[in-house]
């Protein structure tokens, strides 16, 4: 998907110098087809998981040895990992790749890569709530696609001045950026924490 957001813009990374090279990486980061990929690519590894337990009665013997607050919080922590290193993991082949076509190694600049593992949690966790209150496991990857196109048409039609309700904007270099998806990363996490541990204890 990143390489798909490079476009046209691949075959001049043979050519080009390493600051430009670094300028193709940052916009790569920030182009619009981000907002269709990558609440998708958070959400496949590990949002639907703990639905999926609590559903087949798996989570019973998992809470039956560890408790609630281990179990909920290792739900919690998993989907955040998981979140992380899938977009961690795919960032270093496409780097690789670049880096191989540039002669030299090449990498996201660190602020636009922490805004992006931020929000591929916060959708990731979106994505679990989503499937424990539905009570199905597509919506944990369908609802968080939903809920970042919803943020972008109240923005555009509502919201004209509401710059931080734009999806696209929270991944771009700026620096108020990475303080408000922080903010929105812990009440994420709250809310992640509060629906898991409610559908467990009713469940499990």
């Amino acid at each position: 998907m990143l390489w798909f957001e490079l476009g046209t813009d691949a075959e001049f990374l043979m050519y080009c110098e390493k600051s430009e090279a670094v300028n193709f990486l940052s916009n790569v980061l920030s182009e619009k087809g981000n907002i269709l990929s990558l609440p998708l690519l958070a959400a496949l590894p590990y949002s639907a998981s703990a639905y999926k337990e609590i559903s087949t009665g798996a989570a019973r013997y998992a809470v039956f040895r560890c408790g609630y607050k281990i179990y909920t919080s290792g739900k919690i922590i998993a989907v955040i990992l998981s979140a992380s290193l899938s977009q961690l993991l795919g960032a270093l082949l496409f780097c690789i790749t670049v880096s191989f076509m540039t002669g030299y190694f090449v990498f996201f600049p660190v602020n636009l890569m922490v805004q992006r593992l931020l929000a591929a949690c916060v959708f990731a966790m979106v994505g679990n709530i989503s499937a424990l209150l539905t009570k199905d496991a597509v919506s944990a990857y369908i609802l968080p696609i939903v809920f970042v196109f919803s943020l972008s048409m109240f923005k555009s039609r509502f919201f004209v001045n509401a710059v931080y309700l734009d999806p696209i904007t929270l991944l771009t270099a700026d620096n108020f950026s990475v303080l408000f998806l922080s903010v929105l990363f812990l009440l994420t996490a709250i809310l992640t924490f509060y629906f898991t541990a409610f559908e467990v204890r009713k469940y499990a």
